[in-house]
């Protein structure tokens, strides 16, 4: 052993000492022999090799998870805008709204919102496919790609959802709102909107703040019983269409609750799937 330090030139131990060595028990392992040469040239070798690459990969992959993807459906007066200004906001999702999405269509002029206009101006309804492409093209967009959606109100019916499907617009899970009857029929009766702000009160859950805003309260002409259970009608059948495609990823909130403790169902269903999502991954690894 003696003889073969001896033989080592200069050059070799120059190498090793210039050498950055990966730790500490890495540097106490060599020794300066003809041996450690070879060692730290296998060491090298073994370094570049994907066997040691690629568990770093794996666990990067693991830990990006998918985006929720989320719908939510809700009678009118059921508390459902309330409910996607708290999800959007915790979980920074983009909210996405059709009847939004049809007035802003139909604001830039642009061909599908000339389209729906010249419907809507002889007092008929919006074709699916029309509106379906509006919802598409919005979804497709991509901060709903990199940061989830959460779509509202939509869909309406089962040849919808199926469209939606079709291209390739599969949720995570479907919120359904569900509140008595004769509650919503009181919430609509009692709504009223400030025509200055645009906000909207009630006369009994959120009376306005004083006499004078109380005085030019309006109320919207379909906000009446007669029109509110016709709603009610039509939104009931159109949720039994569309749950027959979502049925395994279904929730029903009860929604005759404060808005919080509505909230903190939901979003106790959210924080249980980003959950199995995140920890699932896992065990590939182990």
């Amino acid at each position: 052993m003696t003889g073969c330090v001896n033989s080592i030139s200069p050059q070799p131990v120059t190498l090793l000492r210039l050498r950055a060595p990966p730790s500490p028990a890495s540097r106490s392992s060599f020794s300066f022999s003809g041996d450690s040469v070879h060692s730290l040239y296998r060491l090298r070798r073994v370094s570049r090799s994907p066997s040691i690459i690629a568990p770093k990969f794996q666990i990067v992959a693991a830990e990006k998870s998918e985006p929720l993807k989320i719908m939510i459906s809700g009678a009118p007066a059921s508390g459902k805008g309330t409910q996607c200004e708290l999800i959007t906001h915790k979980y920074g999702l983009v909210h996405i709204s059709a009847g939004d999405l049809l007035r802003a269509e139909i604001a830039s002029g642009s061909e599908n919102g000339r389209r729906a206009k010249e419907h809507m101006e002889k007092g008929q309804l919006v074709p699916d496919e029309i509106v379906v492409m509006m919802v598409k093209d919005r979804l497709s967009q991509s901060d709903s790609e990199q940061n989830g959606w959460l779509l509202d109100g939509y869909p309406r019916s089962a040849s919808q959802a199926t469209a939606l499907k079709g291209f390739g617009f599969q949720p995570d899970l479907f919120i359904v709102l569900e509140v008595p009857e004769d509650i919503l029929i009181e919430r609509v009766v009692g709504r009223r909107l400030d025509p200055v702000t645009g906000k909207i009160y009630h006369l009994k859950y959120s009376p306005p703040e004083t006499e004078e805003i109380a005085a030019r309260l309006t109320q919207r002409f379909d906000d009446t019983e007669e029109k509110a259970k016709l709603r009610l009608k039509t939104h009931n059948q159109n949720v039994r269409d569309v749950l027959s495609m979502y049925d395994d990823i279904t929730i029903k909130i009860e929604g005759n609750r404060s808005k919080q403790e509505v909230f903190a169902q939901i979003d106790s269903s959210l924080s249980e799937l980003l959950q199995q999502r995140n920890t699932a991954p896992s065990s590939l690894l182990s």
